[in-house]
C-alpha cells in the first residue's frame, strides 16, 4: 500500500459509520465563493452558487467517489442548473459527505477545498466528469499518480497536493458540513434538502418541492392506462 493510501485512509478510517462517516464542528479554513449575501439556510462556510436571495435553496449532499452521484451531476445537474440556478430561481449548495470510496472522497474533496475558491464548483464538476477514469485508476492501483496529475491541472504543485490531503483542518471542515446533514438524517448520496426538507433526487422530485416555492405548478404525471 503506498504512502498516500495509507494517510488518506488512516484520516478518513475512524470518520466512516458504514458507507458514511461523521464529523466534529469546525470552521472551515476555505472562505466560500460568495458576494456577501447568503441565504437563510447557509453556513458561513457553504459553498453555493445562485440568487443569493431566490425563494428556494436547495443543499447537495454528495461524494465524488459515489457513483450515484456522478450519474446526478453527469446527467441531471446541468439542466437543473440551467433551468434554476442560472435563471435566479434556486441558491445552490454543495455540502461535501463522505460515501463510497473514502481514499477518492478525502482527496476529491481536499483537492477542491485547496483550489482558489472561484475555482471550487469546477473543479468538483471536472472530478464527477472524470470520475469513471479515477475508478478505472484505482483499479489498475495508479490513483495516486492520477491525483497528482489532476492536482497539476488544479493549479496545485505535488508538494502543494501533499500538503493539502494531510492537512486535518480541510478534513475537519468537510466533516462538520456532512455532520450537519447527517443531523438531518442523510443517509445516502446524492441526498437533497430544499428549504430545509429533505427530498428525493430525481429532477421531478426536486421540482416537486420547488415549483410550489416558486408559486408554479408541479407538471401531472403521466400514468399508464
Amino acid at each position: 500500500m503506498s504512502s498516500l493510501i495509507r494517510t488518506l485512509t488512516a484520516l478518513t478510517a475512524a470518520a466512516m459509520l458504514t458507507a458514511c462517516g461523521g464529523g466534529e464542528t469546525t470552521t472551515s479554513t476555505n472562505a466560500p465563493a460568495a458576494s456577501g449575501e447568503r441565504s437563510e439556510y447557509e453556513r458561513p462556510d457553504d459553498h453555493a452558487i445562485g440568487n443569493p436571495n431566490a425563494a428556494v435553496t436547495v443543499i447537495e449532499y454528495a461524494s465524488v467517489s459515489c457513483y450515484a452521484c456522478g450519474v446526478w451531476h453527469n446527467t441531471v445537474y446541468p439542466e437543473f442548473k440551467k433551468k434554476y440556478i442560472d435563471t435566479g430561481k434556486v441558491r445552490f449548495i454543495f455540502r461535501e459527505f463522505m460515501a463510497s470510496d473514502p481514499t477518492m472522497a478525502h482527496t476529491g474533496f481536499s483537492l477542491a477545498l485547496c483550489v482558489p475558491e472561484d475555482k471550487y464548483f469546477q473543479n468538483i464538476d471536472q472530478q464527477f466528469k472524470k470520475q469513471e477514469q479515477f475508478f478505472e485508476f484505482a483499479r489498475r492501483r495508479q490513483l495516486r499518480e492520477a491525483y497528482i496529475a489532476f492536482a497539476k491541472q488544479s493549479g496545485l504543485s505535488e508538494e502543494e497536493f501533499i500538503s493539502c490531503i494531510t492537512n486535518p483542518e480541510i478534513r475537519e471542515a468537510y466533516m462538520s458540513r456532512m455532520q450537519e446533514g447527517l443531523d438531518i438524517g442523510i443517509t445516502g448520496t446524492p441526498g437533497f434538502v430544499v428549504n430545509g426538507q429533505k427530498v428525493g433526487s430525481s429532477l421531478e422530485d426536486l421540482e416537486a418541492a420547488i415549483l410550489p416555492l416558486l408559486g408554479e405548478e408541479v407538471p401531472a404525471t403521466e400514468t399508464a392506462e
